[in-house]
């Protein structure tokens, strides 16, 4: 390898290591601070822990432009946990519908198996959304709950689900909605008010930019009404205990004050950005899309189903996906993550989410760029 090319990948190093994988994610700089200085004061029990409590549900209702009708709760336990809460607070008698557009949207479904539901799953192959007619087919059978993947981290697969959300109303408006939307909220400008779901869940590791201490359920007040109704809900997964708790500012089990903190702080940030943070996002998966269609490499995703949080890109033959990740993290101090399941070693996947900027995905890009390029040389 020449000393010339050393040196000009070495120019194009960012000074600290970032994790640019699709979560966790690398912090922002509120939430740093937060961690950097934070001090136990007060027990949970406090007034203190009610106020910083009231703080994060009044900043995630104007944030997310959550209208009445509709309760945020903040949990201590990551999102996975929220799959089997709508699991345990459904009728056990209900019929649901599910989907299998990759890993993570398809574990969901096998949690309502796991508990002997009744359920019917969309299949795609990997790559592929739901279109338009499949989903308004499928949602004419009158399902009691239908189970929606926002974005699909394991393929870069965004689905629309603002129109799915409207032909669910239209077509079966009995039909609770609930949305898995882990690795893209916060991104996308998917206001509640107009989305209007039953269930809207996602963890704080991902675009939230928080460390993997938390997750957040927005819930319908149709949802807890059929809550009520359902027995043997348990105590942690008990979504009418944790809004009798939340009616108080408070929680059932001890979620720590630094969760919402450092929520607090991501929230904060997001406001200061308002409307650009949506344009930021559109234009870091852009540019990743464009970097691909440069070097001749294909998306998993096929097109018009691109997400604006993670892409994952198909490597050529000869350069497999955990070999990349690794070149990229000692060379360009980036954390990239290799495909997902049976892609590992094909492709690699490449985050839009959090607080990186512009310019440090073009210095990322243009390294890449250069260890693609000059694979057998840095072989």
């Amino acid at each position: 390898m020449s000393s010339a090319l050393i040196r000009e990948i070495a120019d194009l190093r960012l000074p600290a290591l970032a994790l640019w994988a699709p979560g966790p994610h690398m912090l922002t700089p509120a939430v740093r601070h937060v961690l950097q200085t934070y001090q136990a004061t007060y027990s949970h029990r406090s007034a203190e822990f009610k106020a910083c409590y009231q703080k994060t549900v009044d900043l995630l209702r104007e944030v997310f432009q959550i209208p009445r009708g509709f309760t945020p709760l903040i949990f201590g336990h990551t999102g996975s946990y929220n799959w089997e809460m709508v699991v345990t607070n459904t009728p056990s008698n209900g019929a649901t519908l599910g989907m299998d557009i990759g890993a993570f949207s398809k574990k969901w479904a096998q949690i309502f198996t796991s508990h002997g539901r009744n359920i019917d799953i969309l299949k795609a192959a990997w790559g592929d959304g739901i279109c338009a007619r499949t989903w308004s087919n499928a949602i004419a059978k009158n399902y009691d709950l239908a189970l929606l993947t926002h974005n699909e981290t394991s393929t870069g697969v965004m689905l629309p689900v603002q129109e799915m959300c409207d032909t669910v109303r239209n077509t079966s408006p009995k039909t609770l909605i609930a949305i898995d939307a882990v690795s893209i909220a916060g991104a996308s400008d998917t206001p509640i008010e107009t989305l209007r779901p039953d269930y809207y869940l996602w963890s704080l590791q991902k675009d939230f930019a928080c460390p993997t201490i938390g997750s957040v359920m927005i819930v319908s007040d149709r949802a807890f009404d059929i809550a009520a109704a359902v027995p043997n809900r348990g105590y942690v997964l008990d979504l009418i205990e944790w809004r009798t708790r939340a009616e108080t500012t408070q929680t059932p089990m001890t979620v720590a004050d630094l969760t919402l903190q450092c929520l607090n702080a991501r929230l904060e940030e997001m406001k200061r950005e308002g409307d650009h943070r949506f344009k930021r996002h559109q234009s870091l998966a852009h540019m990743q899309r464009e970097w691909a269609k440069k070097h001749g490499l294909c998306l998993i995703a096929r097109p018009g189903y691109e997400s604006l949080t993670v892409n994952a890109i198909l490597l050529p033959d000869h350069i497999s996906g955990s070999d990349f990740v690794d070149k990229a993290k000692k060379l360009l101090n980036v954390q990239l993550a290799p495909g997902y399941g049976d892609t590992k070693n094909q492709a690699f996947r490449i985050a839009a989410m959090g607080h990186t900027s512009e310019c440090d995905m073009r210095r990322v890009l243009k390294g890449l760029s250069l260890i693609l390029n000059n694979w057998s040389k840095l072989e």
